[in-house]
């Protein structure tokens, strides 16, 4: 068998009974910060335009929208993939050298379940695969150090959750994963500064291509099993052999998955951290900072403080200023937090940030280096005109595998995004029927997420549908 069927066979057989007590714990935890993120993206530039396409070319098919209206399920599917991962503060996984945010296969189990009618049961399994799936060609493949996109994986992610729920055959899921893999991988330099728009909708457009196929899976077209191992295949473009064994792999990916507390990029998450501890800790003046220097393993710096991915000279949009060091220490010191209000574009262009952020300077630290990922250090030091140098150190952040989050955290999280777009009445029950997901519909969420406002009508009332 090939490693396209061989996790078809895997995807076919998972049962809700497979998943431990502690993955049911995690999962509405998970599945909670999810809505909290694709509700705060409603209203976003992007995101209109999403809603605009979906409008347009989503017809007014079987499956509900969070916002409201309804589309076909491929279209649903790209409408709540960009939500969860527009605003960039959905869960993770880390590995060595890569990573994915394993988040981005929500949107594709909720249009999933919602559309063959399924419980909140048949929700939690397709999330809990989903995340597996995705996270173990993380660490078992080198994608983006290959220069692929790690929105390269749910090629495989999300046709092996969405064909489970459909009920398809293994081959059927199989050729699924096939047709996505073979058509559908995209390029790391997509994180490459300077940062686009297309950084927080990559994944939308793989869940678009991955429900196109799952579909025609399911009318019979064939796909190349051998995407993997085949003649000029992914081993081939990787330089490696990957070699799963699905008999070993369990469904538990959700419990290995972080959560972050800011809103930024994974990696910078225990610096922010740090930053924000030492301001609550020291009472600073910003205008006698004379220099900020953050020690940090090195895909933080490759990422977000000017290695491998480059710098953005110029902080002006959020996709810049989330993924860039300079930017988020300096706005953690000024505000003692970072979250979307630190996004908003008169917060980024503000003197007071924009003259911080240029006392910045960031290095990698071989010491951080080794230790990661089990832990996620970073240290803070501070240097002020009155001759104080203020340090401060973190090993992780709550959020983390090692610290995860508990449901009382996931609430907090919740509401702090909430506030101002959610009548607590509507917040109420929306967590009220997440934390009730093994005994109600999916159907029933739904109806909750149709009542949530986008402001700008929704695809089955627009002029364009």
């Amino acid at each position: 068998m090939t490693q396209v069927e061989t996790l078809a066979k895997y995807a076919a057989r998972a049962s809700f009974a497979d998943l431990s007590a502690e993955s049911r714990r995690q999962l509405p935890i998970h599945i909670l910060d999810s809505l909290g993120c694709c509700i705060a993206a409603l209203g976003a530039d992007p995101i209109e335009a999403c809603w605009q396409q979906v409008a347009e070319f989503g017809g007014g098919g079987p499956s509900a929208l969070i916002g409201g209206g309804k589309a076909n399920p491929i279209y649903a599917a790209f409408w709540h993939t960009a939500l969860v991962r527009y605003v960039d503060f959905m869960d993770n996984f880390l590995a060595p050298t890569e990573t994915c945010h394993t988040a981005d296969n929500f949107g594709v189990s909720l249009t999933i379940a919602d559309y063959v009618g399924g419980s909140g049961r048949d929700l939690m399994l397709g999330v809990a695969l989903g995340y597996t799936v995705q996270s173990r060609f993380v660490d078992h493949a080198n994608f983006m150090s290959s220069g692929f996109d790690h929105t390269s994986q749910l090629a495989f992610s999300y046709n092996a959750a969405a064909g489970r729920l459909l009920g398809l055959s293994e081959q059927q899921i199989g050729h699924a994963i096939a047709m996505a893999a073979v058509s559908d991988a995209s390029f790391a330099v997509v994180r490459a500064k300077p940062l686009s728009q297309w950084k927080g909708l990559a994944s939308a457009q793989s869940a678009l291509g991955a429900m196109n196929t799952l579909f025609l899976a399911r009318r019979g077209v064939q796909g190349p099993l051998q995407v993997i191992e085949g003649p000029l295949g992914i081993d081939h473009l990787l330089r490696m052999k990957i070699n799963i064994d699905w008999d070993k792999q369990g469904y538990e990916g959700v419990v290995e998955s972080t959560i972050k507390k800011y809103n930024s990029m994974i990696h910078t998450q225990s610096a922010v951290h740090c930053m924000v501890e030492l301001a609550k800790q020291n009472k600073l003046d910003p205008g006698k900072v004379i220099s900020i220097e953050a020690d940090v393993f090195q895909l933080a710096f490759d990422f977000a403080g000017g290695g491998l991915y480059g710098v953005d000279k110029v902080i002006r949009t959020k996709e810049q200023a989330d993924h860039s060091l300079p930017y988020l220490l300096a706005v953690a010191l000024l505000d003692g937090d970072v979250m979307p209000a630190q996004f908003k574009p008169d917060r980024i262009i503000k003197p007071d940030v924009q003259s911080l952020l240029k006392k910045v300077s960031v290095r990698p630290s071989h010491e951080f280096t080794e230790e990661y990922p089990k832990k996620m250090a970073a240290k803070i030091i501070v240097r002020l005109q009155d001759g104080r140098v203020i340090e401060h150190e973190v090993q992780d952040y709550p959020g983390l595998a090692s610290h995860p989050f508990t449901w009382e955290d996931a609430v907090e999280k919740f509401d702090t995004l909430m506030a101002g777009r959610l009548d607590q009445g509507l917040s109420g029950e929306i967590k009220d029927a997440v934390r009730s997901l093994e005994s109600i519909q999916v159907g029933d969420l739904m109806k909750l997420l149709g009542s949530v406002k986008t402001g700008q009508g929704t695809p089955s009332s627009s002029k364009a549908a």
